[in-house]
């Protein structure tokens, strides 16, 4: 009789043996089937390292911007310069197509200006006591 032995097909990773030459005996590799409960654990493990190595880089991103825009406010803010508090414009009513009415406050003074393309003319000028906010006029009465 004629046997004939039926290997399976193992994957190109998987070791092959070849039976001897002359011997009619078929050496057969049985792989044992990985268990599915360990390949899907170390596949949620790579998940949730990837899920928390990219939260800490959004993280790490934010925190950044945040920075950055704290910086810049600082730097843009107007700063004492030898002692002198800094010029505020309080008030800016537009008159024309270029000429315009502004009050500017710079320490303990309020200024009323005329501002035209040309030049800026002093119209008024008045001291306020320390405690005073500046009365804001709107023209209705």
């Amino acid at each position: 009789m004629n046997e004939t032995a039926v290997t399976p097909s193992l994957p190109a990773s998987a070791p092959a043996f070849l039976p001897a030459s002359g011997s009619g005996a078929t050496a057969t590799v049985v792989q044992e089937p990985v268990p599915a409960a360990a390949g899907a654990g170390a596949a949620d493990a790579k998940l949730w390292s990837s899920f928390l190595v990219t939260l800490l880089a959004l993280a790490f991103v934010l925190a950044l911007a945040w920075l950055l825009l704290r910086l810049f406010k600082r730097a843009m803010t107007p700063r004492a310069v030898n002692g002198q508090a800094p010029v505020n414009v309080i008030q800016a009513v537009a008159l024309g197509g270029r000429e315009r009415l502004v009050i500017v406050r710079q320490g303990n003074h309020e200024y009323v200006l005329g501002v035209t393309a040309a030049s800026v003319n002093l119209i008024d000028k008045r001291a306020i006591e320390a405690g005073e906010d500046a009365p804001v006029e709107d023209g209705k009465d």
